[in-house]
């Protein structure tokens, strides 16, 4: 008949492979939390570009501020000359959509526009 011998266990071999878990879980629910902030800031990001282009482009405030633009400019692209049409933003405002200058917006035309944004 043979006897099943339990051995001492040392304290120090059983902390560390529990350091090492919990360690991970640690590292583990921080990468969770930074993927579910960006995937926040992602669906904020897609929220404010809807807003943007569904409402704003269509608001009178922008019509306003596109044709003064246009009329600053002479309704002149403002990089090869030719009759503009488009008002293109060099710049937005990250937050405060609207709330743009005017030095931040420029006349172009169709051509100049789609190579602005590489279309």
């Amino acid at each position: 008949m043979s006897m099943l011998v339990v051995s001492p266990v040392d304290p120090v071999a059983l902390s560390l492979p529990l350091w090492v878990l919990v360690g991970g879980i640690v590292v583990a629910l921080k990468i969770a939390e930074s993927w579910v902030k960006g995937r926040g800031r992602e669906q904020r990001r897609t929220q404010r570009r809807t807003f943007y282009r569904v409402e704003y482009l269509k608001s009178d405030a922008w019509r306003r501020k596109r044709a003064l633009v246009l009329k600053r400019d002479h309704y002149r692209c403002v990089y090869c000359g030719v009759r503009a049409k488009q008002v293109h933003h060099k710049r937005y405002a990250p937050r405060n959509i609207g709330k743009e200058p005017i030095e931040w917006l420029v006349s172009v035309c169709e051509a100049c526009h789609r190579k602005q944004h590489k279309r």
